[in-house]
């Protein structure tokens, strides 16, 4: 390949490398909100639900 890389077992992407090419990837990444604060919150609060949901259940 003209870039030195097999197209078939060349590696990985190395991502992009521009100001503008790292902020396409954060605009869409961030589109549908499942890596926001936000979300995190609300995984790290079910997570604990489903703890404490075990623990009870091995009470009873």
């Amino acid at each position: 390949m003209p870039n030195g890389r097999c197209r078939m077992h060349g590696g990985c992407s190395t991502g992009p490398r521009t100001a503008e090419g790292l902020e396409r990837l954060r605009a869409a990444r961030t589109i549908h909100g499942a890596f926001g604060a936000e979300a995190r919150r609300l995984r790290a609060m079910v997570r604990a639900l489903k703890a404490e949901t075990v623990m009870l259940c091995e009470l009873v």
